[in-house]
């Protein structure tokens, strides 16, 4: 007989694992609220012209793509901060900024190269728009929820800037440059900077960046490498934000990457990813974009992130729960039943088990 299959990036998750992801659901939205955040709710089908309005250069090949009825593109969603913005522009048009939203749903993207990544993953995350000045609180937020997760973690923050301001000061091409350092590919970055004719001054910056990461001494390394007022002032707003992380106490797994380069073009300044031990790839991710909102209506600030609930599930480890189970003959189901209903006022979880002897038992067991 014929396996039955489901399509690549797709997973089921049983049992345990719906157990972990809810607490983990539970567990982030809880911190989300205690930040004042309000839950939003957006259709899993956007139109594929919201994305394309958002998005300078956006890749075809990762989005999920279909027609309605009448002949128009749809996409499934792939990310949240898209249709908040359009639901800003939409239900929020009569009400003044600030907004702190927070939301909860499954996003899709096709995975060309999987590297342990999934087509469809739960995003939790959070939005704040209309607040110039949020970073820090936003940071705080990221630290809270990874604290939360019980893990040996690190939250390396960079800002796009850096690689911006410096790529435009020598007219060089950001795409294929920002591809090179992120994947820190020195051989072609190196041909590429030659082929470019750049000075040395560039070609010094350029190959020392994909290795500017570190604690925070990192910082005084960049800074030395800036080479105009515009750069230099990119560090100097690091530092600060890192001053404020130390004078809060929270910045003992900060880390920083000034090579980090988004895959998404609408950042406009800090971005930060969270990683855990044990999973190869970021599970959260986060970061300022202040000109995003501007493509739907007025222009906003706006920073945020999201956790991808479902590459913590192999590494979060939950305490086993008990359950009452009643052992009941068949003749006399009825009197188990009573009692099991009884029973669930005092118990989360009461089970009735038909047996073959005489007498009702109950006892407590593993769930």
């Amino acid at each position: 007989m014929e396996q039955i299959q489901i399509p690549e990036g797709m997973r089921d998750l049983i049992l345990d694992q719906c157990r972990k992801k809810r607490w983990l659901q539970s567990k982030i939205e809880s911190i989300f609220d205690s930040y004042g955040f309000q839950e939003v709710m957006s259709p899993t089908i956007e139109f594929y012209s919201t994305y394309s309005n958002a998005y300078q250069n956006i890749i075809e090949e990762d989005k999920y793509k279909f027609f309605d009825q009448n002949g128009r593109i749809l996409t499934l969603r792939s990310d949240m901060t898209v249709p908040i913005a359009r639901v800003c522009a939409t239900k929020f048009k009569d009400i003044k900024p600030p907004y702190r939203f927070r939301y909860t749903s499954n996003v899709f993207k096709v995975r060309q190269k999987f590297r342990g990544k999934q087509s469809e993953v739960t995003d939790c995350g959070i939005e704040c728009i209309g607040l110039k000045n949020s970073d820090l609180e936003v940071l705080l937020c990221a630290i809270d929820v990874m604290e939360s997760l019980q893990c040996s973690y690190t939250l390396e923050i960079g800002n796009v800037n850096f690689f911006k301001k410096a790529s435009s000061y020598f007219n060089l091409s950001s795409q294929k440059l920002s591809d090179l350092i992120n994947s820190k590919s020195m051989v072609e970055l190196k041909e590429f900077l030659i082929e470019s004719k750049v000075d040395k001054k560039a070609y010094d910056f350029f190959m020392k960046l994909p290795f500017l990461s570190g604690d925070a001494s990192i910082l005084d390394e960049a800074y030395a490498l800036s080479f105009n007022d515009e750069i230099r002032e990119v560090i100097l707003s690091l530092k600060e934000l890192n001053h404020m992380l130390e004078k809060m106490g929270v910045h003992h797994h900060i880390t920083y990457d000034l090579g980090k380069v988004p895959h998404y073009k609408y950042y406009t300044g800090i971005i930060f990813e969270g990683y855990v031990a044990g999973v190869g790839t970021s599970v959260l991710n986060g970061g300022r974009y202040d000109h995003l909102l501007e493509k739907f209506t007025d222009e906003y600030p706006a920073c945020g992130f999201s956790v991808k609930l479902d590459y913590l599930l192999d590494v979060i480890q939950l305490e086993s729960q008990t359950k009452m189970v009643i052992y009941y003959p068949a003749s006399r189901q009825i009197e188990a039943y009573m009692k099991a209903r009884e029973l669930r006022n005092e118990y989360s979880c009461v089970e009735c088990k038909e047996y073959d002897q005489d007498e009702i038992i109950i006892k407590e067991e593993i769930r």
